[in-house]
């Protein structure tokens, strides 16, 4: 049968930051920052936070056909990027694929996904005269959480300009 695992052998690591002694504790107020640490209530929390960070990443916003003969990435694939080192090159994997294959493409193929927006394609030419914007058919743009006013939603450009768009005109990708 296997050890009992209790609050003094839950990790080896606490036995060396706490010594031999261990407080009982009276209420969550009570709770050093490593017991804090090591709850079960905290785990949840961090499920959460790793979910809001998927929601996040990075989306194709110009297609790449790489010369090696690599599938291309698509507009509006979601890729994860794991190094950037290099300013005008980046790396990293397809989000869904199940190969693995390590890609290299342009840093400008790309643009970041905020924790919340929602990527979108515009369907037709919109301009708006007010901020001297023109969004163009084909372009990804990125969906601002709860702006929708008036049958338009705040949208986001990949050089961070911010524009109202009518929902008529924007498409999931």
């Amino acid at each position: 049968m296997p050890p009992r695992i209790n609050a003094a052998t839950r990790s080896p690591m606490r036995s060396k930051v706490m010594g031999g002694h261990l407080r009982h504790k009276n209420g969550s107020s009570d709770l050093s920052d490593w017991d804090r640490s090591c709850s079960p209530c905290n785990v949840n929390s961090r499920r959460g936070s790793a979910a809001a960070m998927l929601s996040g990443g990075y989306v194709v916003i110009h297609e790449y056909a790489p010369s090696n003969g690599a599938a291309p990435l698509v507009l509006g694939e979601r890729v994860h990027v794991v190094d950037n080192g290099d300013p005008d090159w980046l790396h990293g994997f397809r989000e869904h694929d199940r190969t693995e294959r390590l890609l290299s493409f342009p840093a400008t193929c790309v643009a970041m996904v905020q924790p919340g927006e929602q990527a979108m394609k515009i369907l037709q030419n919109v301009a708006v005269p007010e901020i001297k914007l023109r969004l163009y058919r084909d372009q990804v743009v990125f969906a601002q959480p709860d702006s929708l006013h008036d049958g338009k939603v705040t949208v986001r450009t990949a050089h961070n300009a911010f524009a109202p768009c009518p929902l008529s005109s924007l498409a999931l990708v």
